[in-house]
């Protein structure tokens, strides 16, 4: 199975909406690289506008990229992504974090299109890798992507909705993932050869879940969830597993069971993190350095793992154009 290891590369801890942007997690990604470089394993750095104009990212991540390391994508912040607007939501860094699936369409042309030539100009190559920030993708987006050379997606996340997630204040929210599989396609409508949809790895572990979904739904229901949380803690874990390493209800077999489940369904697995995480205090789930090296021991273990396994290391460009080169990939709409 291909597997392909995505960082959302980004400011300090993204969730204190309208805080001050900083960079300083660009500081501790080596150790991150070097557990990769370890394993063979090429991560993709999704990066911010703000991330793009950090000179040391453009240093660590342009000796990466050059070597054969890792990929550089695009991840679009909408409130950090020019340009912007006297409006609320619409302003630089406000505490108003919109989806972009929230937006006018002349103004997500413009957004993707800074950031893509942000990018171009300061690593010196046109990004072909995208995910959404916030996951706030659509339609829209997916054929601006295409028009702009991209090849591959990674927003979609399975099982999920985020529509009851505020953006704009007099918005709709995010979008509804919740009829979608974590499994690749191509999307409807993004041209001739059309954009590749990889979600995110999000996956039941549990067989009667994977097959009744409607169990599913009442297992995430939360008179179960206070149920499991307080009478099931040592036996069961929170549905569907995302292949990220996680707090609180996770364990770190959520991570192998997730990745053995997603090959039994698909030849690709998406596993996420954020750059924040790698940073002690950049992020909630990683308040401390002792925290910070919980993650980085995980995610040894995690590659170790499916190295054992024979997983295909692959960036998200190179995962797309195997599958598609492969003839298996299917056109649905988004």
């Amino acid at each position: 199975m291909i597997f392909a290891l995505t960082v959302d590369t980004e400011a300090d801890n993204q969730w204190n909406h309208g805080a001050p942007l900083a960079t300083e997690n660009v500081r501790y990604w080596e150790p991150f690289q070097s557990i990769c470089r370890k394993h063979g394993i090429p991560p993709t750095y999704l990066v911010t506008s703000e991330i793009a104009s950090d000179r040391l990212a453009q240093a660590l991540l342009g000796s990466w990229v050059t070597a054969g390391e890792a990929e550089v994508g695009a991840h679009l912040h909408p409130w950090t992504t020019p340009p912007f607007f006297e409006k609320a939501g619409f302003r630089f860094n406000d505490s108003w974090h919109a989806f972009l699936n929230e937006l006018p369409e002349n103004v997500i042309r413009s957004k993707l299109g800074t950031l893509t030539s942000q990018i171009q100009a300061n690593f010196g190559i046109r990004p072909t890798a995208f995910r959404a920030g916030r996951f706030g993708f659509d339609y829209r987006s997916a054929r601006i992507l295409a028009d702009l050379g991209y090849i591959v997606d990674s927003s979609v996340t399975p099982m999920t909705k985020w529509s009851a997630h505020r953006g704009l204040p007099e918005g709709t929210g995010g979008p509804d993932f919740t009829s979608h599989k974590a499994k690749p396609f191509i999307v409807e409508g993004t041209g001739e050869v059309g954009l590749v949809e990889i979600p995110v790895t999000v996956v039941p572990t549990y067989s009667l879940l994977r097959r009744f979904p409607v169990l599913l739904s009442l297992y995430r229901a939360l008179p179960v969830r206070a149920a499991r949380r307080a009478l099931f803690r040592r036996w069961l874990s929170p549905q569907p597993v995302w292949l990220q390493p996680a707090v609180g209800d996770f364990r770190e077999s959520d991570l192998e069971r997730g990745y053995e489940c997603q090959g039994r369904d698909s030849n690709v697995a998406v596993m996420i993190i954020h750059s924040s995480e790698l940073m002690p205090a950049g992020s909630p789930s990683r308040p401390t350095a002792a925290s910070v090296r919980e993650l980085l021991e995980l995610l040894d273990t995690f590659l170790d793992f499916i190295g054992s396994r024979g997983a295909i290391p692959a960036t998200l460009s190179q995962a797309a154009i195997a599958l598609r080169s492969s003839g298996s990939l299917e056109s649905r709409a988004l």
